[in-house]
C-alpha cells in the first residue's frame, strides 16, 4: 500500500499577531520614551539638587553682615530691630518667606525678624545657622538661624518637570512618526511585496519577485524566495515530466529481450587500470596509511592532511576507488577536526545499527514492488554515507546531521533508460516523494555528463532517505568515465591550506 501524504501541520495558519511596523515602531517608542524620561529626570534632580545648594549658600552669605551687627547690639530691642530690617531688606529682593531668629544655648527665642513670633523653621525649609556673642547678651553665646520655606521653588520646579514632560512627548511624537516612516519604506513594503509574491506563488502563479530593497538582509531575503520558486517550480516540472514519461514508456513497451550483459554492469568494460593510475594508487594508499597513523597535533601531518582533503580526495574518486576515497576523506578529518570526526561517527554508527534490518527489508520492498511492475531489475546497492561525507556535506549546506537525507541511500540499476522512469513511478507509489529534492539528471545532465535520476523519499515512519536510479550504461559512466563526481567534488573544500586549529 502507498504511503499517505500527511501535511496537515503545514495549512495550520500561524497565529495572528500585531504586524511588524506596529511592534517594532512601538517598541522604539517606548525605549525613546524611556531612554529621555530617565536622562530628564536625572537632570532636573541635579538642577534641583545644585539649585537648593546655591540657596543654602545665598542665606549663609545673609548671615556674615547680620551676625556683626547683631554682636555690635547692646540691647536685646536692638537685635530685633536689626533682625526685623534684615528680613524686610530680603523681602525687598523677592524672598517674601525669609525669616531669621536668635536662640540662645538652650534653644529658647531670644529676638525674631518676624513679630508673629515664628520660633522653628519648617522641616522642609532652606535652613543656615551661624554662632554669635552679642554684648547685649554678656557672656552668653547665641546661635542665628535664617531659613527660607520651598513652597516657591517647589512650584518652580513641578512647573520645569511638566514642561520637560511636554518636551519627551512632543520629541516621543516625532521619533515615532519618522520611525514609522523609515519603517514602512525599508520594511514594511518590502515585506507586503515578498507577501504578495508568495500569495500568488501558492496560487499556482510562479513567483516574479521585485527587486530594489534598500537592506541587504530583504534584497537577499528576496532572492532566495525567488530561487526557491524558481527551483520549485522546476522540480516540480520534471517530477511530473518523467512520471509521463514512465506513462508514456508503459503504453510503448515492447517484448524485447535484454542483453544478458546488461545485468551484469559491475564486470562490464573494467580495463585494468593504466601504468600512470597504479603510480597513483600506490601513492594514495601510502598518503592514506601515512595519515592514519599521525597524531592530530603533529604540524607536518595537518599540512598533509589538508593536501588529501583538497586534493586526494578527488583523484580517489577519479579513479573509482571509493572505498580509498573514504579512508583518505576519514583519516584527513580526524587530523583536522577530530572531535567532529567522532561526533558524526558515533551518529553514524548509531543510525546504521538501528537501520541495519530496516536496510534489508526497504531494498526486498524496492524490488518486489519493481517485480510486480515487471520492471527489469539488475541491481540494487545500499550504503552508508562515511563520516568524512556526511561532516563535508553539512559545513557546505549549514546542515544538522538529521537534515542530511542521504545518510542511508539506494541505488537501483536497470538495463535502460525508458526503464529508469519506470522503476521512479514505482517508487513514489511505494513511498511518499520529497518534490523539492528530485533531480533528473537524464532530462537535463550536470556538466560534466553524469546522467542519473535522484529523488528523496519518506517511509511510512516518516525517515527520509535517498535514491538514485540509473541505467546500465549510465552507471558504467558515473563509476568509469567523465560523468564520475570527482570533478564535481574538486572545488569545494573546507579548510584551507594554512588553517591552523
Amino acid at each position: 500500500m502507498p504511503h499517505t501524504v500527511s501535511v496537515k501541520e503545514s495549512l495550520n495558519h500561524p497565529p495572528r499577531g500585531l504586524p511588524l511596523a506596529g511592534v517594532l515602531g512601538l517598541t522604539i517608542s517606548v525605549l525613546v520614551a524611556l531612554l529621555l524620561g530617565g536622562l530628564t529626570a536625572l537632570q532636573l534632580q541635579r538642577d534641583e539638587r545644585r539649585e537648593l545648594r546655591v540657596r543654602e549658600g545665598l542665606l549663609a552669605e545673609s548671615l556674615a553682615p547680620l551676625a556683626e551687627q547683631v554682636e555690635e547690639a547692646t540691647s536685646i530691642s536692638e537685635i530685633d530691630q536689626r533682625l526685623s530690617s534684615q528680613r524686610l531688606a530680603e523681602i525687598s529682593l523677592g524672598r517674601q518667606d525669609y525669616n531669621v531668629v536668635l536662640r540662645d544655648a538652650g534653644g529658647h527665642v531670644l529676638a525674631s525678624a518676624d513679630s508673629s513670633g515664628l520660633a522653628s523653621p519648617p522641616e522642609d525649609s532652606l535652613q543656615a545657622s551661624m554662632t554669635v556673642r552679642p554684648k547685649a547678651l554678656a557672656t552668653v553665646t547665641g546661635t542665628l538661624i535664617v531659613w527660607q520655606e520651598t513652597s516657591k521653588l517647589s512650584s518652580e520646579m513641578e512647573l520645569r518637570r511638566r514642561e520637560a514632560l511636554f518636551d519627551i512627548g512632543i520629541t516621543v511624537m516625532a521619533v515615532i512618526f519618522f520611525v514609522q516612516l523609515a519603517i514602512y519604506f525599508l520594511v514594511s513594503r518590502p515585506l507586503n511585496r515578498l507577501l504578495t509574491a508568495i500569495d500568488k506563488f501558492e496560487q499556482g502563479y510562479p513567483a516574479g519577485f521585485r527587486k530594489g530593497s534598500v537592506t541587504r538582509e530583504l534584497s537577499w531575503l528576496e532572492w532566495r524566495l525567488h530561487r526557491m520558486s524558481v527551483g520549485l517550480t522546476n522540480s516540480a516540472r520534471l517530477l511530473v515530466a518523467a512520471h509521463r514519461k514512465a506513462t508514456e514508456t508503459s503504453k510503448a513497451r515492447d517484448s524485447e529481450v535484454l542483453d544478458p550483459l546488461l545485468f551484469d554492469p559491475l564486470t562490464i568494460n573494467h580495463a585494468a587500470p593504466a601504468a600512470g593510475n597504479n603510480i597513483l594508487l600506490r601513492y594514495l594508499h601510502d598518503r592514506c596509511a601515512l595519515l592514519e597513523g599521525c597524531r592530530s597535533d603533529d604540524p607536518t601531518a595537518r599540512e598533509i592532511a589538508v593536501e588529501v582533503w583538497q586534493r586526494d580526495v578527488s583523484e580517489a574518486d577519479r579513479l573509482g576507488e571509493m572505498a580509498l576515497r573514504a579512508r583518505l576523506e576519514n583519516s584527513a578529518l580526524k587530523i583536522l577536526d577530530q572531535d567532529a570526526f567522532d561526533r558524526v561517527s558515533r551518529e553514524l554508527d548509531s543510525l546504521v545499527t538501528a537501520r541495519s534490518d530496516w536496510c534489508v527489508a526497504t531494498g526486498e520492498a524496492i524490488a518486489s514492488a519493481l517485480a510486480a511492475d515487471k520492471i527489469p531489475l539488475v541491481e540494487i546497492q545500499h550504503r552508508a554515507k562515511h563520516a568524512a561525507g556526511a561532516w563535508r556535506k553539512m559545513q557546505e549546506k549549514h546542515l544538522a546531521i538529521e537534515e542530511v537525507h542521504d545518510l542511508l541511500a539506494f541505488r537501483i540499476i536497470v538495463p535502460r533508460t525508458d526503464d529508469c522512469y519506470l522503476a521512479l513511478e514505482t517508487i513514489h507509489r511505494l513511498f511518499e516523494p520529497e518534490p523539492f529534492r528530485f533531480k533528473d539528471y537524464i532530462a537535463s545532465p550536470k556538466a560534466n555528463g553524469y546522467q542519473s535520476i535522484h529523488t528523496s523519499v519518506r517511509d511510512r515512519d516518516e525517515f527520509v532517505f535517498e535514491l538514485q536510479i540509473r541505467s546500465v550504461e549510465m552507471h558504467r559512466a558515473a563509476e568509469e568515465g567523465n560523468a564520475a563526481h570527482w570533478r564535481y567534488r574538486a572545488g569545494k573544500s573546507r579548510f584551507s591550506r594554512h588553517e591552523r586549529r
